[in-house]
């Protein structure tokens, strides 16, 4: 089954939605730890390794869409993805580990501010006119 092109952006952007949700949410939770929750740390583990799994199906998804832009979109369009290639890797040494470390927590909070630049690049590679974000 092929998808058209506008179905198929629409897929991304809601796998990339998804994967950003949970890969954001894995490092910022470790800061709300609660003492009752036994196997917390397990929790957080799979919540972020789930928002991986969706990056790299958006990444796939993705794959195609810069035959329908121009030169200077496809550029814009690259850089968007190294960003998001980038963040979505400065997440595996925390998504590696079940453990809570203080290193690997530092680089996660980095790749989230790279995540974000490169979900901002994306967002002005397609104009859409009805935007509910204010960006």
């Amino acid at each position: 089954m092929e998808l058209s092109p506008k179905n198929k952006l629409r897929l991304h952007r809601y796998l990339g939605i998804v994967s950003l949700s949970f890969l954001f949410s894995r490092p910022f939770i470790i800061l709300f730890q609660f003492p009752d929750i036994q196997n917390f740390e397990f929790i957080s583990a799979y919540i972020g390794r789930t928002g991986a799994i969706f990056g790299v199906l958006a990444f796939i998804t993705g794959g195609g869409l810069g035959k329908y832009l121009d030169e200077k979109k496809a550029r814009v369009a690259e850089i968007h993805t190294i960003l998001m290639l980038a963040g979505l890797t400065m997440q595996v040494p925390v998504l590696a580990e079940v453990k809570i470390l203080l290193i690997p927590n530092l680089i996660s909070y980095l790749g989230c501010g790279i995540l974000v630049w490169g979900w901002i690049l994306g967002r002005r590679v397609f104009t859409n006119k009805k935007r509910i974000l204010p960006f």
